[in-house]
């Protein structure tokens, strides 16, 4: 995902954006502490859900179907929804509204799919449906689009329709999606979009790329590897799941933001990064990790963020060769002395300190850090064990927990499984350790 940029900091792929240093997103989901949705968490397992969103009226009509009939009072957190009904199998049901959530009254219904009808309000904060064009839902924000469920634990199928584009725009989504992901994936682009066909891997997968004509051309040097960069994540991880049409498009997110999100299989990226070949390639990783394996919980973002971090300069470095690896390398070497001697330890990846404790934005564990010390500790394993042997252990975790979630202590007990070595010291000093190591192979 986007991670926002600061004057004083290198650029930073992916994450939030310019919002979140200027402290303007406050709050987590208060829905996931409400009471009720403690009782009724286990009785709201969402399978899939279908939006159809109407731009021009603000409205939305989303039928979410569960994996079971709930026995308790179903709870979907609506944000600042206005919902005007609920339906079980065309009959009315009583809800009402708990903080930033609904609570339905399913009592009377066995039905396990709910059409919900209800107004959404345009944000400019990157937390919902911009009318500069876009969504943006990471990472709890879906309920100002549509009823979700935003616990990254939860994966859900989607479909998505979307009326009321402006002549001469063309809105860019999958339409549907049938593998389980994360309620953040969903989202759309609409502009003046340019489509162009990129190329297709030996596995099928057709590459393309959006942009309006003004980005054609740093467009086409951000791609320059992305065909290759998808064959071999493809080739060496496993299958892509979300379909056969991928690629990037291009957004216009506004000045300050850099960096692109991981709605695939049409992730998105800033039109300030639209020449930035690591950004593009990035985005794309997401679909083995952090998308085709959800983190189980805020505290394992590293999971998503640092694997991924690496598996894009490994993917470039097998590309395009050594000398350009080598200044990726360097690119992230030079992020990652910025986090160097802060002292401050909200800056910590805490992945095996409890589940969803901390709030990702406000409790400081959103930063470029989990991005480039996992990466670092990834290479100092392949520098210790070889990159082949790191490349086996990925892959193998890969199509052990794709359509899962998992906690990245599930990765090291994995890596120390199928390689023999215990990673839990180099993984002490890269992920959890105030002081951030020196350059270098595992011990």
């Amino acid at each position: 995902m986007f991670r926002d940029i600061k004057s004083s900091s290198p650029r930073r792929r992916d994450g939030r954006v310019l919002a979140i240093a200027l402290g303007l997103l406050v709050g987590a989901c208060p829905a996931c502490d409400n009471a009720a949705g403690v009782v009724a968490r286990a009785e709201r397992d969402v399978e899939h859900t279908d939006v159809a969103l109407d731009l021009e009226g603000k409205s939305g009509v989303a039928t979410v179907t569960l994996t079971s009939p709930p026995v308790a009072p179903l709870m979907l957190e609506t944000g600042d929804l206005v919902v005007h009904g609920v339906t079980a199998d065309g009959v009315p049901l009583a809800f009402t509204y708990g903080e930033q959530a609904i609570i339905i009254d399913n009592s009377d219904s066995p039905a396990r799919a709910f059409e919900i009808s209800y107004d959404y309000q345009a944000h400019g904060n990157f937390d919902g449906a911009d009318e500069r064009g876009y969504l943006f839902t990471w990472p709890y924000f879906c309920g100002n689009v549509f009823p979700c469920v935003s616990d990254p634990h939860d994966g859900m199928t989607f479909a998505l329709a979307v009326s009321g584009v402006s002549a001469g725009d063309v809105a860019v989504h999958p339409s549907q999606v049938a593998q389980a992901a994360p309620s953040y994936m969903l989202s759309f682009a609409i502009d003046q979009y340019v489509e162009t066909e990129l190329g297709t891997t030996s596995h099928g997968t057709h590459v393309l790329a959006w942009h309006r004509a003004a980005h054609a051309t740093a467009t086409m040097e951000g791609t320059v590897s992305l065909v290759d960069s998808f064959e071999w994540l493809e080739s060496t991880l496993g299958a892509y799941v979300f379909g056969d049409r991928v690629g990037s498009v291009i957004v216009r997110w506004g000045d300050g933001a850099y960096g692109g999100m991981e709605h695939h299989p049409l992730w998105h990226v800033a039109e300030s990064a639209a020449g930035d070949e690591v950004t593009h390639v990035h985005e794309a990783a997401h679909g083995w990790f952090g998308n085709g394996v959800r983190v189980a919980c805020w505290e394992d973002f590293v999971l998503s963020e640092g694997t991924v971090s690496y598996l894009a300069a490994r993917a470039i470095e097998q590309v395009r060769g050594a000398k350009r690896a080598a200044e990726v390398w360097a690119e992230y070497a030079n992020e990652l002395d910025y986090y160097r001697g802060r002292g401050d330890p909200v800056w910590l990846v805490e992945w095996a300190t409890g589940c969803n404790q901390i709030d990702i934005l406000n409790d400081g564990l959103y930063t470029g850090a989990p991005y480039m010390r996992g990466a670092f500790f990834y290479k100092g394993l392949a520098d210790r064990l070889g990159a082949e042997v790191v490349d086996q252990a990925l892959a193998s975790f890969y199509q052990a927990h794709v359509g899962q979630a998992a906690r990245m202590q599930d990765m090291l007990d994995h890596i120390e499984t199928t390689t023999g070595y215990d990673p839990s010291t180099c993984a002490q000093a890269w992920l959890r350790d105030l002081e951030i190591p020196a350059i270098a192979p595992c011990p």
